[in-house]
């Protein structure tokens, strides 16, 4: 791991104009092209993307919508919430934030990749903890995404999978998976019971940093 990141994230989000009223105006969706400095060609080159979306809660509450029309607003949305949303106390489950703190966003990170030359230099982790501070508006607020490795998801165009090498990630998806999860272990997430699904919980002041990463 290189011992300090010169690089950038170029973040493309969407956003409602005017003042919410349909559930989809309080969803923020995002990508972003992870780039690093190269010293040798003297400019910034592309290393990884990620995307993903903030789910405005608190928000939505403030506007009088319905929670349940937003988290219906998409497929992908309502898969990750029901994660972590207790439907019937209409609250984020005790078991994802159990001192029950105020929390008013949901990032939800829907997918991240480093091309393999730029593997095991931190940007990964980096890269997440950049995007946190990028879309949080507040100090509390929920991360969650899904630990399902690049080589089993479906509908991956060819040309990727060139890119991306594919063929020679592991074959065994139970190891895949775990590999996966102790990578983000290592950046302070934390499975939800016995699923794919990771979150982490930002809380009051940040956390330290070790070369952009959540330690």
């Amino acid at each position: 791991m290189k011992d300090y990141i010169f690089g950038s994230i170029v973040f493309t989000s969407r956003s409602s104009l005017g003042d919410p009223e349909d559930p989809e105006d309080f969803i923020t969706k995002f990508s972003g092209k992870i780039n690093v400095y190269d010293e040798i060609l003297n400019k910034d080159v592309e290393v990884g993307q990620i995307r993903g979306s903030i789910v405005e809660c608190a928000k939505c509450l403030n506007y009088d919508c319905s929670l349940l029309d937003l988290f219906d607003v998409s497929g992908e949305i309502d898969k990750y919430m029901a994660q972590v949303w207790d439907y019937d106390t209409m609250n984020y489950s005790k078991k994802i934030n159990p001192s029950e703190e105020y929390l008013s966003d949901t990032l939800i990170l829907e997918y991240l990749y480093i091309y393999p030359e730029f593997n095991g230099n931190g940007y990964g982790l980096a890269a997440i903890q950049r995007t946190i501070e990028q879309f949080s508006k507040c100090e509390n607020f929920l991360v969650i995404f899904e630990a399902y490795p690049l080589q089993f998801q479906k509908d991956i165009k060819d040309n990727f999978k060139k890119r991306m090498k594919l063929s020679k990630f592991e074959k065994d998806k139970n190891k895949a998976i775990k590999s996966l999860m102790n990578y983000y272990f290592s950046g302070g997430f934390k499975r939800i019971g016995k699923t794919e699904y990771m979150y982490k919980l930002e809380v009051g002041l940040k956390e330290g940093l070790v070369n952009g990463a959540l330690q």
